[in-house]
């Protein structure tokens, strides 16, 4: 197995992943509006490959987005050269003051930082808190049980130079669900291959829910960001600073 989004798995996100994050971004917007903030500083923690640092620039927010991989940050940075980027983990970048803090698309279901998971959030939810202005947001979506299932499940998705190839099994009693992601993509009159193993926290709703509510927020669980629906057994938080 290779890394955490090396160059080639980055490229295939971006390419062929970033739906969600497109479709997602009205309603994101919306909300930030709806609570009085036209503009000011998003930090986006797991930015990705910069879709939605993109779209909040197009909208006249300032950004910081984080992310471990230095593969999807160099196309972050051609998808949104206005904003900042830091390359690092979201369980340890310093938060500057902010508006808000998103992080899309699972971001704090994954378990490649030995440091995430459950017993991780309440600390985060403290830094985040400290970080927003009153009255700010932190909207964020996970994984919860039930994802997979008892049996593994399999998808693949192809694009012009890449193809993917994905194996999901969840772990109920650990909360865990597993990906092995197998991909290709040419190079040339050839085609690479890499293999990269993706974990992931579940989250239990209530209990994150109750989390959120104790760190200082209003908040509530959501099915989705308006057009860009989660899938079963995923769902979203949005809450709002006190």
């Amino acid at each position: 197995m290779t890394g955490f989004y090396g160059e080639d798995v980055a490229h295939i996100h971006d390419a062929g992943h970033t739906d969600f994050a497109r479709a997602a971004a009205p309603d994101l917007l919306a909300r930030l509006r709806a609570a009085g903030f036209d503009g000011g500083t998003v930090v986006d923690l797991g930015c990705g490959s910069g879709v939605w640092a993109a779209e909040l620039l197009a909208a006249g927010y300032d950004v910081l987005g984080v992310d471990v991989s230095a593969d999807l940050l160099t196309i972050a940075r051609r998808h949104a050269p206005g904003a900042t980027f830091v390359h690092a983990s979201l369980w340890e970048a310093e938060l500057p003051p902010c508006v808000a803090v998103t992080a899309i698309s699972e971001i704090l279901s994954y378990a490649h930082d030995p440091r995430a998971g459950a017993d991780a959030v309440p600390a985060l939810l403290r830094r985040v808190h400290a970080a927003l202005a009153p009255g700010g947001l932190l909207l964020f979506d996970v994984l919860g049980p039930g994802i997979v299932g008892p049996e593994p499940r399999r998808m693949w998705r192809d694009g012009e130079d890449w193809v993917v190839l994905a194996e999901a099994t969840e772990d109920a009693a650990a909360r865990r669900l597993t990906r092995r992601i197998l991909s290709f993509r040419r190079a040339g009159e050839t085609w690479r291959r890499s293999d990269e193993l993706h974990v992931q926290h579940l989250y239990d709703r209530t209990e994150l829910l109750a989390a959120v509510h104790g760190a200082g927020f209003d908040a509530e669980a959501l099915g989705g960001w308006g057009a860009a629906a989660l899938r079963d057994g995923a769902f979203a938080i949005a809450a709002r600073r006190r």
